[in-house]
């Protein structure tokens, strides 16, 4: 019969050279989690510190985005106590062509946050990453609005 007690034979080289490679594959697999997990503004994830009401330096701020090498304005207009516009200018014929999406996702941002009074929202798009660029300009032009310098406006 065959089917008999076998013996293996391991060297301890084998085993430390087994070992290795299976710590490298457990780094290459942390390292690819890491680095390919979404961060930010997942559902899981916490807003950065909302503006309070009242707070904002009345205005217009700018965020600039560069497009095709120009670039394109995402302004927000504030009251003291509210967002009242957002808008992109300063798109040339080319970026449209280049980039049709940023016009729509700009109406639909700027409508969410308006709604809301935050651009810390969770917009429903179908183009993430679009948005995703919009959603930061407006919130780097809001942190001009909320910062204590004045020359930060165009009015």
């Amino acid at each position: 019969m065959m089917g008999g007690t076998r013996i293996f034979v391991l060297k301890l080289k084998d085993l430390i050279r087994i070992g290795i490679f299976v710590l490298l594959g457990l780094a290459l697999i942390i390292l690819l989690l890491v680095l390919l997990v979404p961060r930010g503004r997942g559902a899981g994830a916490e807003p950065e510190a909302e503006y309070p009401s009242g707070r904002f330096i009345p205005g217009t701020y700018v965020s600039t985005i560069v497009l095709n090498d120009g670039p394109v304005q995402v302004r927000v207009t504030v009251s003291e106590n509210e967002i009242l516009m957002i808008y992109l200018t300063g798109m040339d014929d080319v970026q449209r062509t280049f980039y049709p999406l940023f016009e729509p996702t700009m109406r639909d941002l700027a409508e969410e946050v308006l709604r809301h009074q935050s651009a810390y929202i969770e917009p429903q798009t179908d183009y993430p990453v679009t948005t995703g660029i919009l959603q930061d300009a407006v919130i780097a032009a809001l942190r001009l609005a909320y910062s204590d310098c004045c020359c930060n406006t165009l009015e």
